[in-house]
């Protein structure tokens, strides 16, 4: 029996899909999913995010204010996510997929928290990295780079062969449950890249949503609070050693949005 959070994101799922067929998605209704997965995958790393602000400019529209940064960050995560979701017949998760990713992303020096390296766009660190979560919480110390050329290849494996045995009657086989196990390796323990870690691993997450029936969604996260909400559940899923805490909060934040888009 699938948990409750579960089931209200099944049906909600079901509700969208009748209402919205994806053979009748106008571009113009594509482009504000996309866009809005955007904009909450962005505003995880950027709290100079505004929604109102940011989704007219993602729509050409004249806007003042933002800082120039943040603009060129949420225009890369658009472009990259809608340039990977037009070619979707032609994705697969591999190492090549997840370093191009990395690449169109980070190959601008406004995109990098840290400091820019540009040796570094599109392939694996080359260094020990430390994320950062204070004040919060403690910073964490990921796998050593030393292994991550050995180590890739046999995550990637993995994450296919969960992707590819999806059932969302099942618990352990859904949708959800699968992406949050590829969300908190690929972060938690990975984190295979200098910088642009959360960004990639969304944007991939975006086009496994697709692949499997689903639009590209998230929890709405706009404030603050949401966004530290977002880090507190993976903080936990790690010290739990445990995944249902991120699977709770994809499910119901999930659910929340695509309900508000079937009223709308």
């Amino acid at each position: 029996m699938l948990p409750d959070y579960l089931l209200k994101f099944n049906d909600a799922l079901s509700n969208f899909q009748e209402k919205f067929p994806r053979d009748t998605w106008s571009t113009e209704f594509r482009d504000s999913l996309i866009n809005d997965y955007s904009f909450y995958s962005a505003r995880v790393e950027d709290s100079k995010l505004e929604y109102g602000d940011t989704i007219r400019f993602l729509n050409n529209e004249s806007v003042r204010g933002i800082n120039f940064n943040s603009l060129m960050g949420i225009s890369d995560h658009q472009s990259v996510l809608k340039k990977l979701l037009d070619s979707l017949n032609n994705f697969s998760l591999t190492e090549d997929s997840i370093k191009e990713v990395h690449h169109c992303l980070m190959n601008n020096p406004f995109a990098w928290e840290t400091e820019f390296k540009p040796e570094l766009v599109g392939n694996y660190r080359n260094i020990p990295t430390v994320g950062s979560r204070q004040p919060f919480f403690e910073n964490k110390e990921y796998i050593s780079h030393s292994n991550l050329e050995m180590v890739m290849g046999t995550w990637v494996e993995m994450f296919n062969n969960r992707f590819a045995d999806i059932d969302n009657t099942l618990e352990n086989k859904h949708i959800l449950t699968r992406i949050a196990y590829f969300h908190n390796q690929f972060l938690n323990e990975l984190h295979p890249f200098a910088d642009g870690n959360g960004r990639v691993c969304r944007i991939v997450i975006g086009a496994i949503l697709m692949k499997n029936g689903c639009p590209p969604i998230f929890p709405e996260i706009t404030t603050q609070e949401e966004q530290i909400e977002y880090i507190t559940t993976i903080v936990n899923c790690e010290k739990e050693k445990s995944d249902t805490l991120l699977v709770k909060y994809l499910a119901e934040g999930m659910t929340d949005y695509l309900l508000r888009r079937i009223k709308e």
